[in-house]
């Protein structure tokens, strides 16, 4: 670099980034880092936590939380990080992707950049605050900037960071209106950050040029290096062009069409004539059917009118009959009145009451008889019943002869109640008994059900504890792990021994199991368990066993057992190594521990039968063990059934007894019935002698006038019955009277409706009438019924045409969508409107429209498209050569470059004159009118030359008509790719190489593939360093410049492959440049930095949970060295 240059530089303020703040940002819990204006070096071991640093600034100059495209992208690795990993610490645990968080209670974080202007050394800080919820992972930010350094709280209270609100209130209290700004948003914040607090930068080409420039590699063509940070894409807006292009064809198309859609318009027309047509017959005949309704609605009026006044002439005489009944009624009971005097006279009438006073005593008295009859009945039914004593039945018998006493009755309740008691006891017991059995089948049930679906069905209380030890070690441990019982991991090699280890092995084999590595943690967990539930449960200590040593004898049971888990074989040798095989009873006496195959076993000087249970019902070990367990629980099925059945027999006989007459009565209502019957027989000799006298007066006078007045009674009696039956006809005759009125009402109501609902329509009136003349005996309703038929049939006729019509419409408004026209319309005035238009237009006036807009489209291909190439083209010509001024004054050891940009030397090459050609400029009026050549694009100079060309590009930006999915992508693509300039460029870079007078050019895109090392890597870093000087506008004069901007430079893994000598030329280079800049790289190349840069920051986290960061200067290079030890 030229000293005049370096002068120009160092004269112009910037802002230079001074202080880093961090609070809790992934490992970091608090750190506030201090820059060098100049050089920083950020060197550490692979994950010691560079990245997390340069993401924590990308984050606040991009005003990016998104963090997808730069978070971890400077890191060495490939993972991907996002923002809730990066604020609660994410960190790995296992080799299965399984993490847990270093924050886990709701907390803040913040990031703050610190700023300083170099000439008035004023301070400003652009930061960001999150509030986290740990719950949710919701995430509240607030970006903020204020002017001043950063706060002496560093954003903290005593005990944490400060939160959202807490800022803010900071803000409002420390800083005046003007000198404070926050906003949630990210894109305002965005927007103010480039425009003011950065100093003025482009918003849209430096966060592009920053990003890309940190995870910088080398492995790039020169040609895409140039594309990606020199030359980038600008946005050229096709779409009017586009649209000209296709409104042309689509006039063109139009003339076409307008044929068709009038054809299929009159056949529209067709169809909604003939559907008129039906639905006017229909109209008519409804009208018909209404007026006949009316019609037939004023005849019955007419009907029940007459009918009304008949009923009223016939209730009339039916009141007059009334009247001549009722004074016949009136005379009849006088007679009868005066025999009955006579009757009196005699004594008779008395005797007849106090006979049928009589009567009803005798009556009462008879119902304590057959009750006493029916409860003998029932008390002779324990007869039958062996559990009866002798006692008892004598004292039945004595109530059955109605002889019993107080004394005895009272003996014969209390022996029933004794035998009710003791039957109620009885059922209890065998209730209680067949409960237990039923449970016990019940269980029975599920357990053989459980076995024959291939589960051992083993006691519930050790599924929960097993599930519960599994639930918690995955909670421990981050893991699914396995939690066996014994017996699973077991198998029994011969069968003649199976049952002595089954036995033997007793609860044992009920143990659980977990691999030894987490056998710990299981013993931990098992003490959590209730030990009143869970006593019989128990955790093998499989760690320990794992590593016992036990002898095993000769002949040992431990032979006959294989395990699943070769971890487990010490445990087995445990258990089983000392217990001898012995086929005689007599061979056990010889051994210290002995068992049969029969389970008889030897044991401390005991001979004992081991529990048939552990070999039978417990016998969990092998598949053979779910068979004869199945077998045995459908043994112990049967056992139950054939249990329950006398049990049943009981209960039924319970029934039968407690079913039985027991005298639940008081004995006073047993007596009084028996004295009741006494009584009955007393009364009943009475009865016969009073009916005796009855017989004797009416064998005197008596007896003619009872009949004569019996005969006056029958009279009086008919004559009621017809005064009765008069009494009903009239009140019938007047309901009907008022069901005629209310009736008349109602029809009359009707007859109105009906009337206001049809319309007057004097042609249907006149039509219906001379049909009706016609006839002799009209039927309204059977007429109406006709003409609602026809209706309905017309109908279903009109629904067809409809149908059509509707088809038609819809083929329509789908073919021709833009004519706005509705398918459902009752009326054809949006299409006969339309029939009419299309039919008038003048085709000519068509063509003359297209020849215009073929001309349009001729103007917009060169306006927005041709020129705007053109102008994108100059515009990267004008930036590659104020790059080629800026890398002039630049030396790069003895190199010197130079930006080379020119036509395409590829196929899309050929375009290249006819963007640039001078005579671009076009008449569009000279175009050729006629129809056939509207599109006459070789009638001037220009597409003289290059009509061709331009058709080819039109006819690119125009998809087929009809395109498919994959044909539309595909014109997509070539949109893209037609509508970037830098498709017809080429871009290289030159050496520009001093030799006497003369200087050689030397191709560099050749050249760097031929040299991937250093060398290589000179010009990239050349024109990436001259891209940010351009966009700092390093080197523009001074009255140019609107106000210091920032001049940051963040590479990671800078040159890489460079020696020491080129590494300094290279910092050297961005130091003469006026640069402030952070270079990162990995610890195992420091010697090539450390001398070279201003400020060297150590980065290291060895328990992968906490970043630590030590700053040294430049001076203390010996102190840094010992500290990286190299």
């Amino acid at each position: 670099m030229t000293a005049e240059y370096k002068d120009t530089v160092s004269q112009g303020p910037f802002l230079a980034f001074t202080r880093i703040c961090l609070n809790n940002w992934h490992y970091i819990s608090k750190k506030v880092l201090t820059l060098n204006e100049e050089i920083n070096f950020f060197t550490g071991h692979s994950g010691s936590g560079k990245s997390t640093v340069i993401d924590a600034m990308q984050l606040v100059l991009y005003a990016n939380t998104d963090g997808r495209g730069f978070f971890n992208k400077a890191a060495a690795d490939d993972s991907d990080r996002s923002l809730i990993e990066y604020l609660r610490g994410m960190v790995n645990i296992g080799d299965n992707n399984e993490f847990s968080y270093l924050r886990n209670q709701n907390f803040s974080s913040t990031i703050v950049l610190e700023l300083k202007r170099t000439d008035t050394e004023e301070y400003q800080c652009i930061g960001i605050v999150f509030d986290v919820e740990t719950a949710s992972n919701e995430i509240s930010r607030r970006f903020f900037w204020h002017k001043g350094p950063l706060w002496e709280n560093e954003y903290r209270s005593e005990t944490r960071t400060l939160s959202i609100r807490e800022v803010e209130a900071c803000l409002n209290s420390r800083y005046g209106k003007e000198e404070h700004f926050s906003t949630s948003h990210n894109e305002r914040f965005r927007r103010i950050l480039y425009e003011t607090y950065l100093g003025g930068l482009d918003s849209e080409k430096f966060p592009l040029l920053f990003k890309r420039a940190i995870p910088f590699r080398m492995n790039i063509k020169l040609e895409d290096f140039v594309k990606e940070y020199i030359c980038t894409e600008q946005n050229i807006h096709m779409e009017d062009m586009q649209e000209s292009v296709m409104q042309y064809g689509r006039m063109r198309r139009r003339i076409e069409d307008t044929s068709r859609e009038i054809a299929q318009l009159r056949a529209i027309e067709e169809a909604f004539n003939a559907f008129v047509s039906l639905e006017d017959k229909i109209s008519k005949y409804q009208w018909f059917a209404k007026k006949l309704e009316i019609l037939d609605t004023r005849s019955r009026i007419r009907h029940i009118n007459e009918r009304t006044a008949a009923g009223k002439e016939d209730l009339n005489r039916q009141a007059e009959a009334l009247k001549s009944t009722e004074e016949q009624i009136r005379a009849l009971t006088i007679q009868s009145d005066e025999l009955l005097r006579r009757i009196a006279s005699t004594g008779y009438e008395e005797l007849k009451n106090q006979l049928a006073s009589l009567n009803e005593l005798c009556q009462q008295l008879s119902h304590s008889e057959a009750k006493w009859q029916k409860t003998a009945l029932a008390l002779k039914q324990w007869e039958n019943e062996e559990i009866t004593s002798n006692q008892t039945l004598w004292d039945i018998e004595e109530f059955e002869q109605r002889t019993i006493s107080r004394e005895t009755l009272m003996r014969l309740k209390a022996s029933l109640s004794v035998m009710e008691e003791d039957t109620e006891k009885l059922r209890q017991e065998t209730v209680t008994r067949l409960n237990e059995l039923k449970r016990k089948e019940k269980q029975l049930k599920e357990e053989l059900d459980q076995l024959q679906a291939g589960s051992k069905a083993y006691p519930k209380y050790l599924e929960e504890a097993r599930e519960y030890i599994q639930r918690r070690l995955l909670e421990e441990t981050g893991k699914s792990v396995d939690v066996f019982v014994l017996a699973d991991l077991l198998e029994v090699e011969n069968d003649m021994w199976r049952n002595a280890v089954e036995g033997y092995l007793g609860n044992n084999k009920l143990s659980l199991v977990v691999p030894p590595k987490y056998a710990k943690e299981a013993l931990q967990i098992y003490s959590e368990l209730d030990k009143k539930r869970y006593y019989s449960v128990a955790v093998l200590d499989t760690q320990k066993a794992l590593v016992s040593e036990s002898p095993v004898l000769a002949d040992s049971l431990a032979e006959e057992v294989r395990v699943r888990e070769s971890y487990l074989a010490p445990y087995m040798k445990f258990l089983l190594g000392k217990v001898v095989k012995c086929s005689f009873v007599d061979a056990l006496t010889s051994c210290k521990i002995g068992i049969t195959p029969e389970c008889l076993l030897y044991h401390s000087f005991r001979l004992q039968y081991i529990n048939p249970e552990h070999y039978t019902r417990m016998a969990y070990i092998g598949k053979d063990s779910l068979r004869k367990r199945i077998r045995l629980v459908q043994e112990e099925l049967l056992a139950a059934d054939r249990e329950k059945q006398p049990l049943e027999a009981v209960l039924k006989d319970c029934a039968r007894i407690q079913g039985l007459e027991t005298l639940k009565n008081p004995a006073e209502e047993y007596l009084q019935w028996q004295a009741d019957m006494g009584v009955w027989k007393k009364k009943e000799s009475e009865k016969t002698a009073l009916t005796r006298r009855l017989d004797e007066l009416l064998a005197q006078n008596v007896k003619q006038l009872e009949e004569e007045r019996e005969a006056f009674l029958d009279l009086c009696e008919g004559k009621k019955k017809e005064r009765d039956h008069l009494r009903e006809l009239i009140l019938g005759r007047k309901n009907e009277l008022e069901r005629f009125a209310h009736t008349l009402t109602e029809l009359e109501e009707t007859a109105a409706d009906q009337n206001r609902q049809l319309d007057e329509n004097t042609n249907h009136d006149r039509e219906l009438n001379a049909y009706l003349a016609d006839k002799d005996h009209v039927r309204y309703d059977k007429e109406r019924e006709a003409y609602e038929s026809k209706a309905r049939i017309l109908a279903e006729q009109s629904n067809k045409a409809r149908e059509a019509l509707m088809s038609l419409r819809t083929e329509y408004v789908r073919r021709y969508p833009g004519r706005n026209v509705p398918v459902s319309a009752r009326d054809n005035t949006a299409y006969d409107c339309l029939l009419k238009r299309l039919s008038c237009d003048d085709l000519e006036r068509f063509k003359e429209q297209a020849s215009r807009q073929a001309r349009s489209a001729v103007e917009h291909f060169k306006d927005d498209f041709m020129y705007k190439i053109r102008s994108a083209i100059k515009e990267a010509v004008l930036r590659t050569e104020e790059l080629n001024r800026i890398i002039s004054r630049l030396d790069f050891g003895k190199d010197k470059y130079q930006f080379v940009i020119g036509r395409c030397q590829g196929a899309d090459g050929r375009y290249y004159d006819m963007f640039m050609d001078e005579a671009l400029e076009v008449d569009p009026s000279q175009l050729d009118h006629s129809f056939e050549n509207q599109m006459n694009l070789f009638s001037m100079e220009h597409e003289t030359h290059y009509g061709e060309l331009m058709g080819e590009l039109i006819n690119i930006f125009i998809p087929p008509e009809n395109a498919a999915p994959e044909q539309l992508e595909e014109a997509k693509r070539n949109m893209e790719k037609y509508a970037d300039y830098r498709t017809y460029l080429s871009f290289d870079m030159q050496q520009l190489v001093q030799n006497g007078d003369e200087v050689i050019k030397i191709r560099l895109s050749r050249m760097l593939r031929k040299n991937s090392g250093g060398e290589g890597q000179n010009p990239l870093y050349v024109a990436l360093l001259a891209s940010f000087a351009q966009a700092y506008r390093i080197g523009q004069p001074l009255r140019l410049r609107r106000s210091p901007a920032i001049r940051l430079v963040i590479l990671d893994e800078a040159f890489s492959k460079m020696d020491a000598e080129k590494v300094a030329s290279c910092i050297e280079l961005i130091r003469g440049l006026g640069f402030q800049a952070i270079i990162s790289a990995t610890n195992d190349k420091i010697q090539n930095y450390v001398e070279n840069v201003d400020r060297t920051f150590v980065f290291a986290n060895p328990n992968k949970k906490s970043i630590s960061i030590q700053e040294f200067e430049r001076g203390r290079l010996k102190e840094l060295v010992q500290e990286m030890d190299i």
